[in-house]
């Protein structure tokens, strides 16, 4: 993808407007727990042609790359997240969160993916 300036100043804009709302919320809140994908895990379609590439989400076929919508909440502003399981689906696919922290606050979210672990265990391989 290339951008002329004019059109980079105008994203940038937008991500700075972005990191504004991060800074208010989080002067109130230390961190922010939410979904990494919209989906449990999945078996992963390794077709080379990237955009070809397709999910099923209850019976309806989506872009593959719709999965990373939820990474992006913490990527797009440039804030530190971390990912930690919390738990499996009904078909016992591992489910994860992200902790996103403050910019420049990478150690938040990792202290509190610690105190996490500690209270509710780590990462457990799925049995077989």
């Amino acid at each position: 993808m290339v951008l002329s300036h004019r059109d980079w100043l105008e994203a940038n804009n937008r991500r700075e407007l972005h990191r504004h709302g991060w800074r208010q919320l989080f002067a109130e809140f230390d961190a922010v727990v939410c979904p990494i994908t919209p989906t449990p895990a999945f078996p992963h379609d390794h077709d080379p042609d990237l955009l070809g590439r397709r999910i099923d989400i209850d019976g309806v076929e989506h872009p593959f790359f719709d999965q990373l919508v939820w990474a992006g909440l913490a990527t797009m502003p440039g804030l530190p997240a971390t990912a930690v399981p919390a738990g499996r689906s009904p078909e016992g696919l591992p489910v994860g969160v992200q902790l996103i922290g403050p910019m420049y606050e990478d150690r938040t979210p990792l202290r509190l993916a610690e105190l996490l672990e500690r209270e509710i265990g780590g990462f457990q391989a799925p049995p077989g």
